[in-house]
Parts: C-alpha cells; sequence; structure tokens
C-alpha cells in the first residue's frame, strides 16, 4: 500500500476521488505532522503558495520521500526552484485526475515536470557542474590535468604514458601531485571528479 501524505494550502480541499485510489492510502497533514513514514508528499498550494517555504525545506532534508506540488499558476521559475530542492512532480491543478500515473511514475524513480523545467536544471547543473570540477583542477599544472583528463577516460597508467610521451614512473608521480592538490583519494573519485559525478565523500566535504 503506497502511504500519500498531502499538505493543502487554507481553503485548498483534498479531492475526494484520491481517496479512492487503489492500492493508496492517502490522508492530508497537518502542518506539524512529519513526512518520515511516507512514500510521496503532495503538496496543493494557493494563488499565494502559503506552503512553498515548507515544501522546499521539506525537499532538501530528505532523499527517502518523493515529492509532487500541484499548483494553480504555472510559473517556471517556481518550478525550477522546487525540482533543484527535491521535488519529482510539478503540475498544474487541471492533472489532479492523472494522480495515478504520477504516482506510478514517481515509484519508479521517473520525475513528472514539463520538459523546459528538466531541460534549464539540467543545463543549470551542467554549468555549475563543470565551474567546480574547474575550481577543484585549478591547481593542477597542464600536464597533471592531462593525466586527470586522460584517467576520465578510463585510460591506464601505462596507455596514458604512451599517449603523453612518458614514463609510467611519470604518470604515477603526476597522479600522487594531484591527490594532494585535489580532494580526491584515488583514481575511481578521480575519473568521477573527471565526469562531473564528483563523489559522496567531496560533496559533503565542498558544504
Amino acid at each position: 500500500m503506497m502511504r500519500i501524505g498531502v499538505r493543502c494550502d487554507a481553503m485548498i480541499e483534498l479531492p475526494d476521488a484520491w481517496r479512492r485510489l487503489p492500492g493508496i492510502h492517502i490522508c492530508r497533514l497537518s502542518p506539524s505532522e512529519t513526512i518520515e513514514a511516507l512514500d510521496i508528499c503532495i503538496y496543493l498550494f494557493s494563488d499565494g503558495r502559503a506552503g512553498l517555504s515548507q515544501a522546499v525545506t521539506e525537499m532538501s532534508s530528505t532523499d527517502q520521500t518523493k515529492f509532487c506540488v500541484f499548483d494553480q499558476n504555472y510559473e517556471e521559475d517556481i518550478a525550477i526552484l522546487l525540482v533543484k530542492a527535491g521535488c519529482h512532480g510539478y503540475s498544474l491543478y487541471d492533472a489532479i485526475d492523472k494522480l495515478q500515473s504520477i504516482v506510478s511514475t514517481l515509484s519508479s524513480g521517473s520525475y513528472w515536470v514539463p520538459r523546459s523545467v528538466m531541460e534549464k536544471v539540467v543545463e543549470e547543473i551542467t554549468v555549475d557542474r563543470d565551474a567546480i570540477v574547474g575550481f577543484l583542477c585549478g591547481e593542477l599544472s597542464p600536464r597533471e590535468h592531462e593525466v586527470a583528463r586522460w584517467i576520465g577516460r578510463g585510460l591506464t597508467n601505462k596507455r596514458i604514458a604512451r599517449e603523453m610521451g612518458v614514463t609510467e614512473r611519470t604518470v604515477k608521480a603526476h597522479l600522487s601531485n594531484i591527490f594532494q592538490k585535489t580532494p580526491v583519494n584515488d583514481r575511481l573519485e578521480l575519473a568521477l571528479l573527471m565526469k562531473g559525478e564528483l563523489p559522496e565523500r567531496v560533496r559533503i566535504n565542498l558544504q
């Protein structure tokens, strides 16, 4: 049984049809009730979006619960803010009758948001990612940065040495310097860094 909690702004009612959906236990949450035991938390916003601040706070604080927002008026900037905070679904009220499909989509790990929103979120994440990689690698020499790029492509020390026209010992020396100048500890973390996929440990240290 899917456990779904709904936070409604003032004067917003929980749709009766939702209570009859198969395989779903749905309830309206009070402002003080936690979302810890929920599979999905849904927010029904009024024109004033009174629950926006609480929604962003809750989305940013957990990765155990999926989140979905139904908004009375579409605003791309609000949608982008919510998705970046951790929202998996964003739609206008005219999609309320599609809740069963939305729940299925979110449960599978996918998103139910406008394509333009996802495109802009991905674009912003890519820019941020490139900036972080550039910052972390800013202290590397040109040769060290070249070694790091080859590691990102999955090459062995022997292959890197051949590509650069140096000895394997020189490649190992460059790697040692890279590990001292960046927050990564090994080849795998360096490869992830060069692909823009910061290791969890590195992300934590940067916060």
